[in-house]
């Protein structure tokens, strides 16, 4: 399970890499392997027959022209690397021998391999007593008694063989970079564009849903999946606004039957003496007020994010504004038994709409009570910069999801935090949202790294 996890983990390029390289190692491995082995036996058969013919020749040579005709022959150096000759009479003394450094530290059989010689096609295979060189020896009993010994090392053969397998490497590396160039491919023309296509959907998951899939130079399936999904976001976004104008639409036309109702209502509420009627009456009218609210904060909203939303600017300060707001949560922060301070250490002034940025603040506010536990803090913060002012309320509470951080200033979006005993429907932010908008400033939030959350309007001036 842990190799399985750790695997999942790896990227998928270098995944088909080690199995590329997996496999070319393991093919070049194989043939190195076989082509080794039957080059060395060829050799093997090659070097007998050499040997043998050799011996032959050497016999025939020294019974005709004698140690003088060997002399000669090794002289030019044609025969002499490699090779060594001893001819040993009757008597068992040496004739004549031909012998160079290496070919002296070999050791020749003695009588006892005389025997033994015929049940290895005539040659015998001597080890030499240091290095891994071996020597093919052959004897033939000439008719006068002596005895023409003959050796043949394996010393040019090992090193033709090194050098066919140093090629046989050099040609398996050159086949490993040849075959390793799907994998360059697939990392450029696929997985490069995966990874654009993974960006572009995590941007279009914490966007506002105008971002679509971007993949360049793809191959042409991807392409077609990315033209295919942007077509099922574009339907969407599609439906998505169709529902927004229609109820954009619906909470304007329900403003003025909202209206009348609640007029009759009050109408009646007024010129009953029944107090058994007088309450559902009233009632009645809170929900009617309720629903009004509602359908003009939808309104707002709409307004604010389009530019349209009509502000009563004043130039005001700042910080008595912020003062205001905490004197006014200050006993529903001591209820609650939470701490609310007010940072402040500088005051700016600017031109806003007093009732529109109370409205934002009180709503960040009552989040920020209704979600930080007992014993928590909630700060309020101004903050003045150089290019005006920003508002930022802080909490200790439990603080946002990473892919909520963007959601919650949609409208009827709820964090995970948000419960069923907390009020609301998801509106507060989009309308904190819309009324920054409307300064012309932004809003924003992110987690605190000690906890919490931190939510924050900035204002131009």
């Amino acid at each position: 399970m842990f190799s399985k996890t750790l695997l999942d983990r790896v990227p998928s390029t270098w995944r088909l890499a080690l199995l590329q390289a997996i496999t070319i190692g393991t093919s070049i491995a194989l043939c190195l392997t076989l082509a080794g082995n039957a080059l060395r036996e060829d050799l093997d058969t090659i070097a007998r027959r050499v040997a043998l013919d050799d011996l032959g020749e050497y016999a025939l040579m020294f019974q005709k022209l004698g140690p003088a005709g060997l002399e000669r022959v090794f002289a030019a150096g044609r025969h002499g690397k490699g090779q060594s000759v001893r001819v040993v009479g009757a008597d068992g003394k040496v004739l004549w021998e031909h012998a160079n450094g290496d070919e002296k530290a070999f050791a020749w059989p003695d009588a006892l391999h005389l025997r033994k010689l015929a049940d290895v096609n005539g040659l015998l295979a001597v080890e030499h007593p240091v290095g891994d060189v071996h020597m093919l020896v052959g004897r033939i009993v000439l008719p006068d008694g002596a005895v023409l010994w003959h050796g043949r090392t394996d010393a040019a053969d090992r090193s033709y063989v090194k050098h066919i397998r140093d090629y046989l490497w050099l040609a398996g590396v050159a086949a490993a970079i040849i075959a390793l160039v799907p994998v360059f491919w697939y990392a450029g023309e696929v997985m490069h564009p995966v990874r654009s296509m993974i960006t572009s959907a995590q941007s279009l998951a914490q966007g506002a849903g105008n971002e679509r899939l971007v993949v360049s130079g793809a191959v042409p399936e991807l392409l077609e999946f990315a033209a295919a999904f942007n077509t099922v976001l574009d339907r969407n976004a599609e439906l998505t606004g169709e529902l927004q104008a229609a109820n954009d639409h619906l909470a304007h036309e329900l403003r003025t039957p909202l209206a009348r109702i609640r007029g009759n209502l009050e109408a009646i509420h007024d010129a009953t003496t029944d107090a058994g009627a007088r309450e559902p009456l009233g009632r009645g009218m809170d929900e009617i007020d309720r629903a009004t609210h509602l359908v003009q904060t939808i309104l707002n909203i709409r307004a604010g994010e389009h530019n349209a939303l009509k502000l009563h600017r004043e130039e005001t300060s700042l910080r008595d504004l912020l003062g205001s707001i905490a004197d006014l949560y200050a006993n529903s922060a001591e209820d609650r038994q939470l701490l609310l301070r007010l940072e402040a250490p500088e005051d700016i002034t600017l031109s806003i709409d007093q009732q529109r940025l109370i409205q934002a603040i009180t709503n960040l506010l009552d989040n920020a009570v209704s979600y930080t536990p007992a014993g928590g803090e909630i700060i309020l913060r101004l903050e003045v910069g150089g290019q005006g002012g920003t508002i930022r309320v802080l909490d200790t509470g439990p603080g946002l999801k990473v892919e909520e951080l963007e959601q919650v200033w949609q409208r009827f979006v709820r964090g995970s935090a948000a419960s069923a005993k907390a009020p609301g429907m998801g509106l507060g932010l989009s309308l904190v949202r819309a009324v920054a908008h409307a300064h012309g400033g932004t809003a924003g939030c992110a987690n605190r790294p000690a906890g919490g959350a931190e939510f924050w309007i900035t204002l131009p001036r």
